[in-house]
């Protein structure tokens, strides 16, 4: 699960990171996000270029920044957040599945309550580092720029261990929904197409193998997917 979790993390780092860094343009158009960053430093480092839609702010960051900077400004810092994430995601979902909890919630609440966990596992340790990113991606890569560890020395002296968790309550409550309900979305998906010939998970293809939950017929599998 842990090396599932970490080769997930690493190949979607390379589509996560310009993704994301269109969305915290598009977030930062009025500067709001360089109240995060120390007084000293140049303000001129954020773009003040508005977008009105997401496809013009990526036009833009070609134009002005490059192709590279649209793939590659923050790709450190992504994947320094996503492997150690789907990592504690995958194994997170994977214990729980096999724990004793299984049995007591039973197949129609455990993809629910222990998707919602698995959720939390992946964000309460790498929200520090997403922090980071996010204020390492809203500056213009064309000026001169702080790097990862300036802006985590900037942030402690300004706020301590707490600047790194500022903000994660709403985003624990985001991800509890998300994954509980993909999880649970995931094990109706089987259950309906569970073939009634089949209904052992063994027969199933490899693509579709899952986690045991105590019951057995349809409701004999839970499918594993990733976040995003």
């Amino acid at each position: 699960m842990a090396i599932a979790g970490t080769l997930a993390g690493l190949l979607s780092s390379f589509v996560v990171s310009p993704i994301e860094l269109v969305k915290i343009r598009m977030q930062a158009q009025n500067k709001s996000a360089s109240k995060k960053i120390d007084d000293d430093h140049d303000d001129s480092d954020i773009s003040s270029q508005v977008y009105s839609n997401d496809f013009e702010c990526a036009k833009y960051l070609i134009k002005h920044e490059g192709w590279r900077a649209l793939f590659c400004h923050g790709l450190g810092i992504t994947i320094i957040r996503e492997i150690p994430s789907f990592a504690f995601y995958f194994v997170a979902y994977g214990l729980l599945a096999r724990s004793s909890f299984a049995v007591q919630l039973g197949n129609h609440a455990a993809p629910l309550v222990f998707g919602a966990l698995a959720g939390w596992a992946m964000w309460i340790p790498t929200y520090p580092a997403d922090i980071v990113k996010t204020l390492v991606q809203v500056q213009d890569s064309k000026n001169k720029m702080m790097g990862p560890m300036q802006i985590t020395a900037k942030l402690y002296r300004s706020g301590g261990v707490k600047a790194f968790f500022d903000g994660l309550e709403p985003k624990l409550v985001r991800a509890a929904v998300k994954h509980a309900a993909t999880f649970w979305y995931q094990w109706v998906s089987v259950v309906m197409g569970a073939d009634p010939q089949k209904q052992d998970a063994e027969s199933m293809p490899i693509s579709l193998r899952t986690s045991p939950l105590p019951c057995r017929g349809k409701t004999d599998t839970i499918l594993l997917r990733y976040r995003h």
